[in-house]
C-alpha cells in the first residue's frame, strides 16, 4: 500500500459489551485529530560483569493512551456519548476506520476498549475554534488492527 492522508479517517464509540461482537458504532464528529497509538514494551536491561555489554530485554507492555483533539460540539451523538462514558468505570469499545479501502474492500480497522479518562474544554482565543480534548486510555490486551483487505 502507498501512502495516505488521514483525511477521511473516522473514530467511532461502541458499548461495553464484547468487542468482537460490537455493531452499534456512533460516530464521534468534529474530530481534527488522533494520537499515535500502539502498544509499546519496557526495555529491560542487564549487564553483565565479564562482557560489559547492554543486554536488552522486552519487559511489560502498555498498550497506551489515544488523545483526540476535536471542535466541540455538544449536540454530537458521539461527544455526548463519550461526555457520558467519562463518569463510567467501564471500559467502551472503539474502533478507528481509516480512509484506504480498496475499490472493493474494507479499510484498515484498529479495533479496542479504553477508558474515557478526560473530556476538557478549550476556548484559546478570538482567532480559534471552541475545542476539546479527549483521553482514551487503552485496556491492556484489546487492540485489534486489520489492513486493508479487497473483497
Amino acid at each position: 500500500m502507498a501512502a495516505q492522508t488521514a483525511a477521511g479517517t473516522v473514530i467511532s464509540i461502541g458499548s461495553t459489551g464484547d468487542l468482537s461482537t460490537e455493531t452499534s458504532w456512533t460516530t464521534i464528529g468534529e474530530v481534527v485529530s488522533i494520537s499515535e497509538f500502539g502498544r509499546t514494551y519496557a526495555e529491560v536491561t542487564h549487564n553483565p560483569l565479564t562482557d560489559r555489554g547492554t543486554e536488552k530485554f522486552k519487559g511489560s507492555y502498555n498498550d497506551g493512551d489515544i488523545t483526540l483533539q476535536l471542535a466541540q460540539d455538544l449536540s454530537d451523538a458521539g461527544q455526548q456519548a463519550l461526555l457520558d462514558a467519562l463518569d463510567d468505570d467501564a471500559a467502551f469499545n472503539f474502533q478507528v476506520l481509516q480512509n484506504d479501502a480498496p475499490d472493493t474492500g474494507e479499510p484498515t480497522t484498529h479495533v479496542f476498549k479504553a477508558r474515557v479518562m478526560s473530556f476538557t474544554h478549550n476556548v484559546d482565543g478570538v482567532d480559534s475554534i471552541v475545542g476539546a480534548s479527549v483521553t482514551l486510555g487503552i485496556v491492556s490486551g484489546t487492540l485489534d488492527t486489520t489492513a486493508a483487505t479487497a473483497a
